[in-house]
C-alpha cells in the first residue's frame, strides 16, 4: 500500500513540475535568448556570453504587466492608454 502512494506521490511531483516548468517557459520565453553564446577563436577558450539588456528587461517589464493584470491591480486598458500616450508624444501628435 505505501509503494503505491508513494509511487502516486512521485508522479504527482513530476506532473507538478513539468506544469510549472511550462508556465515558465510560456512567460519567460525570451529571457533565456538574452544571453547567447559569443563566437570562440580558440576550441579550448572558456565560453563567453553577448548580453542582450535591453531585451531582458523588456521581457521582465512585460511579464511584470501580464502578472499584475492577471492579479486585477492594473487593467489591459490602461497599459494601451500608456503606450498610446507615449506613441504619440514620439510621433508628435
Amino acid at each position: 500500500m505505501t509503494k503505491i502512494i508513494k509511487k502516486g506521490g512521485k508522479k504527482v511531483l513530476q506532473i507538478t513540475k513539468a506544469i510549472v516548468k511550462g508556465t515558465i517557459d510560456t512567460i519567460l520565453p525570451n529571457v533565456k535568448n538574452s544571453f547567447t553564446p559569443k563566437d570562440q577563436a580558440f576550441i579550448d577558450e572558456p565560453i563567453k556570453y553577448k548580453f542582450d539588456f535591453w531585451r531582458l528587461i523588456s521581457s521582465v517589464t512585460v511579464w511584470i504587466l501580464l502578472l499584475l493584470v492577471f492579479l486585477g491591480k492594473i487593467e489591459f486598458n490602461d497599459i494601451v492608454n500608456v503606450l498610446t500616450q507615449y506613441i504619440n508624444e514620439i510621433l508628435g501628435k
